[in-house]
């Protein structure tokens, strides 16, 4: 059995593999300030309680973009099962071409979907990513082309509330009926979920173009079952694309 760990800004998604078949899943809060024993006892409480062996882990995959919380979790992982886990990083087999000016800046978590994308689904595409950040990915035969990164829609959502003082958190979960707004709620559920819409529909169009490829749009993150839907781009949702493309990455790198 693997494990496959995410860390992402705002969410850890932990995936239990054996082979490729994903057996279950997890998510955790991430934080920074927990020790290598706290998250020792997260893991080990999700083995006990779930029908899991830790005797039958072989190995770990880990994958983050919070270098505070890698640390801390290498060790949790190396004190649980005795293993030093495979981290994404520069220098590993991904079986892609990774066309930036700087491919150590690529993110460890869009390395992971693009993987997926390409070995799960097909080798051209792009990749909306719904996370703290949103991130569109484009892909052609196997080249990770490049990246355009928006706030994410809670991330950009809460720093309304913060910086406008007569406007209050609301549900964002439901877009409203129309885009014109009758009260202050409605107002501030179109502008948001209506116009994370327009702007994730907008940059695939015009990655499609520059691209010239045929449309394949997948999505993935803590947020795409509640708003992908509504885009017209994108045509499926694959809530454990990361975890895949890290067990893969895992498997590549043995």
């Amino acid at each position: 059995m693997i494990i496959a760990i995410d860390v992402g800004n705002t969410n850890i998604d932990i995936g239990f593999f054996q082979g490729y078949k994903l057996l279950r899943h997890f998510e955790l809060s991430t934080n920074r300030q927990a020790t290598s024993y706290e998250y020792a006892l997260n893991l080990s409480w999700l083995i006990d309680n779930n029908n899991l062996k830790a005797d039958d882990v072989e190995g770990v995959a880990l994958s983050s973009v919070v270098p505070p919380v890698t640390l801390e979790l290498e060790r949790a992982i190396k004190y649980l099962f005795g293993l030093k886990p495979f981290i994404v990083a520069p220098g590993i087999k991904t079986g892609l071409i990774i066309d930036v000016e700087n491919p150590k800046e690529v993110g460890s978590d869009i390395i992971c979907n693009v993987v997926s994308l390409v070995e799960d689904y097909r080798i051209s595409g792009i990749v909306v990513d719904f996370g703290t950040a949103i991130t569109v990915t484009g892909v052609k035969d196997r080249r990770l082309l490049g990246v355009a990164i928006a706030p994410g829609i809670w991330t950009a959502s809460s720093a309304l509330w913060e910086r406008a003082a007569r406007l209050s958190p609301i549900d964002i979960f439901n877009p409203p009926e129309s885009v014109l707004g009758k009260n202050t709620v409605t107002a501030m559920q179109a502008g948001i979920i209506y116009g994370f819409v327009g702007l994730v529909d907008n940059l695939v169009s015009l990655e499609l173009k520059e691209m010239k490829i045929e449309p394949f749009v997948i999505a993935t993150g803590g947020w795409s079952e509640r708003i992908a839907k509504y885009c017209n781009s994108i045509n499926l949702i694959d809530p454990y694309l990361t975890l895949k493309g890290l067990c893969r990455l895992y498997m590549k790198n043995l």
